[in-house]
Order: C-alpha cells, then structure tokens, then sequence
C-alpha cells in the first residue's frame, strides 16, 4: 500500500525538535507495517526530513509527486529521496498525488495539503488519518465524512488493522 504523508514543510509553532520525534515515530510505524510512501517535499524541510528518516529505518520505495515543467524544481525540491512521478505542474500536483496514494496520513496542516485531501474527497476517495498531535484543531465538521483523527501511538494498529 502506498500512504501519501500530507503535512507541511515548515514548522509554524510549537518545537521543531518535538515535532521531529513525533515524525520519528509515525515513520517508524510506517516502516514496520511494510507501507510505501509519496511526498513532495522542500530542502530542509520537515517532509524532507520525514523521507530520509522513512529510508533510514528501512523503508523500501519512496515516490516523489514533483512537476518536472517548473524549470527550477530542483532548487527548492529534494527530488534525490526516492522515484519521481511527474505531475508535470503544481495545478495537477495534489490530483496526480491522489492518484498514486492509497490512503493519507496527515502530520500538519498546509495549503498544499489541504488541496491534497480535497482532492482525496472526490477523486479515487481514500481515507484520511489525522494525527491530533500534528494539528490545532480539527477541520469543519461537514469536511470530516473521509477524515479520522488518530493519535500517533494508535497509528500502527490502523496500519496493520
């Protein structure tokens, strides 16, 4: 199964060293159901953080959603951590990333992932896990029909469930 991890690529409160353990764990957890996983993630970022630590505990396959038709993509990009799927430009960045997922986990919000999850609404819908220790609040309740708020420990058992 392929888990498309949404979140954003910088840290807007909180502990960027807290916030990293946690991302520890869900990769951790990731790894051992044997799960893939998709992103799109900036250089020195926390997604790209996340990528190289889901390699470092093992994780086999790793794909990155990049739109190739940016002519500087690989300034901002690390496109080095895994396979990249082209989506050739950001406006089919979040459908193309829906498409290769089968279900999202979500460690923060973001503009990009919330285009993300929208997508997963209404195109090859999927569930969508959020974790409570990644986020403010939860999102409106007439958005929640695919959504379920998890906390971090009780993530291996939705993905060995």
């Amino acid at each position: 199964m392929k888990i498309g991890i949404v979140g954003p690529n910088r840290i807007f409160r909180g502990s960027k060293d807290d916030r990293k353990k946690l991302l520890d764990q869900v990769a951790k957890a990731i790894v051992a159901s044997d799960n893939d996983i998709v992103l799109t993630p900036d250089k020195d970022s926390l997604l790209e953080y996340f990528g190289e630590k889901y390699l470092e505990f093992g994780g086999k396959d790793l794909s990155l959603i990049i739109p190739t038709s940016e002519t500087d993509y690989e300034s901002y990009l690390n496109t080095s951590l895994g396979k990249i799927i082209d989506c050739t430009d950001w406006d089919r960045q979040a459908n193309e990333y829906n498409r290769q997922c089968d279900m999202f986990v979500c460690v923060g919000y973001a503009w990009g992932g919330m285009k993300e999850i929208a997508c997963a609404q209404y195109h090859n819908v999927k569930k969508i896990y959020i974790l409570n220790e990644f986020i403010s609040s939860k999102l409106p309740e007439e958005l929640n029909f695919l959504v379920e708020y998890i906390d971090v420990n009780d993530l291996p058992n939705v993905l060995n469930g």
